[in-house]
């Protein structure tokens, strides 16, 4: 089951999205997290209003960490520590990186440097985010790409790449009906609660 976390110093990787809803994808992530890299604690985040998708309409916070809590049941930790954290649904509002970094290490005990999970889709635009500069100063970037071709750094980032295999699943497939990509204790909840009707169709992952 995932922690709610410690205050011993780890090695810190954060991984943050909308999980609108959390599918098997994201779990593959999170496994070849756990089996390509050295940090000792993984925080899994949901946000509240993504600030790179502002005109969606997520499934409410509690519904997304209630399926993410079933759904990493399904990740082989190997001794590291998950944390399933609610900081950024329990602030709500647009979520800023920047922020949310230096709401962790205030939280947590955390060795080094902080890592920050991302795809490679993220690193074009990774120079305009919130506090850019500070945010470099603070984090590690942990880039999974798909073609294993390092891509171009902004300046000023520290990114590690990371090859990995293409892994299709989609949240838009499953708020289109699609249940195939789920965990089943995240589909059966998804239906036990009515959400994703058919006919909604909210835009983005």
């Amino acid at each position: 089951m995932p922690s709610t976390g410690t205050s011993t110093d780890r090695r810190t990787l954060l991984f943050g999205g909308t999980f609108d809803p959390v599918h098997y994808g994201h779990l593959y992530i999170i496994s070849k997290a756990i089996e390509l890299t050295d940090y000792e604690r993984i925080v899994v985040m949901p946000a509240s209003i993504s600030n790179f998708k502002p005109g969606t309409h997520p499934a409410g916070g509690a519904d997304r960490l209630a399926m993410l809590s079933l759904a990493l049941e399904h990740v082989d930790a190997r001794g590291r520590e998950i944390v399933l954290s609610s900081y950024e649904i329990d602030k709500s509002g647009v979520s800023y990186t920047y922020d949310t970094v230096c709401e962790m290490y205030r939280r947590f005990g955390i060795a080094g440097r902080l890592g920050f999970l991302m795809g490679d889709d993220l690193l074009a635009d990774l120079s305009r985010w919130y506090r850019y500069d500070d945010l470099c100063a603070l984090v590690d970037f942990v880039c999974f790409t798909r073609d294993g071709v390092n891509l171009d750094c902004p300046e000023g980032a520290a990114v590690r790449f990371f090859s990995v295999e293409p892994f299709h699943a989609s949240s838009t497939d499953v708020r289109s009906g699609d249940m195939t990509g789920l965990p089943p204790e995240v589909a059966r909840y998804i239906e036990e609660h009515g959400l994703y009707h058919a006919g909604r169709n909210r835009q983005g992952d």
